[in-house]
């Protein structure tokens, strides 16, 4: 079935992944489009026109245009009058500034990500717990030209990705039990085994990894460890993710476990 000429027929320059949970259930949707476009130059890191956002939001260029207005108001965006550009302000970059300094104030984190990213040129992702989701609240693309697009923000199940199976290594059986039962009754995507995601989480915590191989994404795979809970002062678990085409991760898999090990225990190192 994962054939290289099948993966091949897939692929273009850059493939999007958007995961269908993270629109599915009803949220304010001005709130939702304005958290959208903050991600998107949070993943592209650049100014950007009006046009552009809209295409890559997927929203009507008229109500985007109307929202850009409103956050560069309110001092969020800078507009550049000359390109007719926008681009995000310090005051956005200061908005979480404490949530970062609880988790990982010397830059611990992004560092070993950074070293992550240089040495796999695979797409590096940081997710945490929100409610019955793990989400990438930081990603690094991979440098391949031929990759995978994970936007920040996308949503994975916590009871069916990689991912979700590291956030969930210290919660007990019966609590996992519960959060299948609420995800089944919250979504229709996928048909859950309760079974199987206690047996997935299992298996990471016997091998302290997971390797998902095209369980949330065609042709995708995903290799998620923790980061040591007692570094992240208090707050929620973190779980640090390579991930990309299912040949490639399936062929380096050893040299891959091997690099999050080593960046994981040189940077957070046991005492």
């Amino acid at each position: 079935m994962r054939t290289k000429d099948r993966s091949t027929a897939r692929r273009a320059s850059e493939v999007s992944v958007v995961d269908a949970t993270t629109e599915k259930h009803a949220v304010v949707k001005s709130a939702a489009r304005v958290l959208r476009i903050l991600a998107i130059f949070d993943d592209l890191q650049r100014k950007m026109r009006v046009g552009e956002i809209a295409e890559r939001a997927g929203y009507p260029q008229s109500s985007t245009s109307v929202l850009l207005q409103s956050l560069a108001k309110l001092g969020y965006l800078a507009f550049d009058p000359v390109d007719r550009s926008y681009i995000p302000t310090v005051q956005v970059a200061l908005l979480g500034s404490w949530i970062a300094n609880g988790m990982a104030a010397d830059g611990t984190v992004g560092r070993l990500m950074d070293e992550l990213s240089e040495e796999t040129g695979a797409t590096i992702t940081l997710a945490s717990r929100n409610g019955i989701y793990a989400q990438y609240v930081h990603v690094i693309q991979a440098t391949d030209t031929l990759r995978l697009h994970t936007p920040t923000g996308t949503n994975r199940l916590l009871v069916w990705s990689a991912a979700g199976f590291a956030l969930l290594r210290d919660v007990s059986d019966a609590e996992i039990r519960i959060l299948v039962r609420r995800t089944a009754a919250e979504q229709s995507i996928y048909k859950l085994d309760i079974k199987q995601v206690l047996e997935n989480v299992r298996e990471f915590r016997r091998q302290g990894y997971f390797f998902s191989r095209e369980l949330v994404t065609a042709g995708g795979g995903h290799i998620s460890m923790r980061l040591p809970l007692a570094e992240t002062k208090g707050q929620h678990a973190l779980a640090i993710g390579v991930s990309g085409w299912i040949e490639d991760i399936e062929r380096r898999k050893t040299r891959i476990i091997r690099a999050m090990r080593a960046a994981i225990h040189r940077h957070f190192p046991t005492k």
